[in-house]
């Protein structure tokens, strides 16, 4: 049951369920932590916007450099009698469940001031990086079978989703009993939130496997300078593949605005919109919901027409509900719109933002699970690790940015800080910021991603056309007998020439026992 290394097994219920627990821990623990940690310090802790951007930028940046080194790490765990006994990847999920408990510790009012609440956020981002890079690569490592993969990925977006329901129940509920204004609040929250994470990384690691070390080609360090130069060169390496880098353009501009509404959230709710947080949370409830129900719209969309139409829609849409939502806020702090009126339309808006942020969030990681077989034929290696990790590091570099630009936006703007949740009138140049910023990093990079995914031609057939050309290949067959076509295909994906796949290039670390083929 615990060391689930090396058996060939069925993808069951049981295990679409457990995984897709995993779904859990980004729209769960980070929904709520990045949305109200840099306010909380803000409003409740008393440091300045500026030394919470610094806060959360700075766990943020850690991050981005922690996670290629745990996606190195696990992609040689095998080289450990650790890692032969619990796996490569999953032993990294069972090390973060203890450090959940750094979540609601970031939530308490403290006279430690800047020193605690930063320690506290880095503790919490590193088995946040633990588990999130290893989570990844269990979907390429449990099956080949692309529409497996499909409904893996789909569960753990649906998964997501069921959180994403549940912490805005939770955020309404705290808030509505124990007050807006009591920092007490964010705790218990905090807690209960922290809880369902470790329910939700021990199903995860009950419910998957991981191939085994035979399985995978076994790549010998000789000491920890090479260890260092290998990572550096199979993190670089990874932008080589065109299909990845395609990908990146295109998710990574949709994850832009995500970040950016992310960060702009809690203050364009209280200080913009002007409705009370509680309200904003159980309004919030039934998006939530068509959130959890239309991720199988999705997911049969991208069957049925593939990639292209079904992002067009999610970013597209998208960004329209960006546009409108910053008009609610125009409208309300220029007095053109009662409030009244916006909390009756935030709802509403927000439903239909849901759909399509269930989209955006959800189809890029199905082209995503095929990029390391591409990599395969460019470098006969399973990299699952390294390239997720990859991901990992734009992602966070970008969140970081994100972060840090925005505080000090506010900073610049003229946002009063307070303690102990006082009131105090913010100056119009705080709504005008925060609006500004959603309409120039939200609705621009959705049009943006949109543009961009013109040129992404992963999808199933060509997916499946690069491993059965893999398979050939590694069981004995010659490159020199390759088919006209696959071989076009196999172009077009990789970015390199027919001959220089299958290890014929200098892409990634060069290993003696990773042998050119035939």
């Amino acid at each position: 049951m615990f060391s689930k290394i090396g058996k060939k097994r069925k993808i069951t219920l049981w295990t679409r369920i457990g995984f897709g627990m995993g779904g859990m821990l980004s729209s769960g623990a980070l929904t709520f932590t990045h949305t109200y940690m840099v306010l909380f310090i803000s409003t409740e802790a008393g440091l300045s916007a500026g030394e919470a951007a610094i806060i959360a930028s700075a766990a943020i940046y850690l991050d981005a450099v922690l996670a290629p080194l745990m996606g190195f790490i696990s992609d040689n765990f095998y080289n450990t009698r650790i890692g032969r006994r619990f796996g490569r990847r999953r032993f990294w999920i069972l090390a973060a469940i203890p450090m959940m408990v750094a979540e609601p510790l970031i939530f308490l009012v403290t006279p430690f001031g800047f020193g605690y609440y930063l320690l506290c956020y880095i503790v919490y981002n590193i088995g946040y990086s633990f588990a999130s890079t290893s989570l990844g690569p269990l979907t390429i490592e449990m099956t080949d079978n692309f529409e497996e993969r499909s409904y893996l990925t789909g569960t753990k977006h649906l998964f997501g989703n069921v959180t994403g329901f549940l912490m805005a129940f939770l955020v309404a509920f705290g808030f509505g009993i124990f007050g807006e204004n009591n920092p007490h609040s964010y705790f218990i929250i905090a807690c209960i939130n922290a809880s369902i994470m470790v329910i939700a990384l021990l199903g995860v690691y009950l419910s998957t496997w991981e191939r085994t070390p035979e399985e995978v080609a076994q790549e010998k360090i000789a000491n920890v300078g090479e260890a260092i130069k290998k990572l550096f060169i199979d993190i670089f390496s990874t932008f080589r593949n065109r299909s990845f880098r395609r990908i990146l353009y295109v998710q990574m501009s949709a994850k832009f605005a995500a970040n950016v509404w992310s960060a702009c959230y809690s203050y364009f709710i209280v200080f913009t919109l002007g409705i009370p947080k509680s309200f904003a949370s159980a309004s919030e409830t039934p998006g939530k919901v068509v959130a959890i129900v239309c991720i199988a719209v999705w997911i049969a969309w991208l069957a049925k027409k593939g990639f292209h139409q079904p992002w067009y829609a999610a970013v597209l849409g998208a960004a329209t509900c960006m546009a409108v939502f910053i008009g609610l806020g125009v409208g309300q702090f220029t007095d053109m719109i009662p409030v009244a009126t916006v909390m009756v339309a935030y709802p509403i808006v927000f439903g239909v933002w849901k759909f399509f942020y269930a989209g955006f969030q959800y189809l890029p990681d199905v082209p995503l699970n095929y990029v390391p077989d591409i990599d395969e034929l460019i470098t006969l290696r399973r990299r699952e690790g390294i390239y997720s990790s990859a991901q990992r590091l734009v992602n966070q570099l970008i969140q970081g940015l994100i972060t840090t630009v925005f505080g000090f936006l506010l900073l610049a703007s003229g946002f009063i800080s307070t303690k102990d949740g006082q009131t105090v009138e913010q100056p119009i140049s705080v709504p005008i910021t925060v609006s500004l910023t959603l309409l120039i990093g939200c609705c621009c990079m959705f049009v943006l991603s949109a543009f961009l995914a013109r040129n992404l031609k992963i999808d199933k057939d060509t997916c499946d056309i690069v491993t059965g050309e893999v398979e050939r290949v590694k069981a004995g067959g010659l490159m020199a007998d390759v088919d006209p076509e696959v071989k076009k295909v196999c172009e077009e994906l990789s970015g390199l020439p027919y001959e220089r796949c299958f290890a014929h290039n200098t892409i990634g670390y060069q290993e003696e026992e990773i042998k050119p083929a035939a």
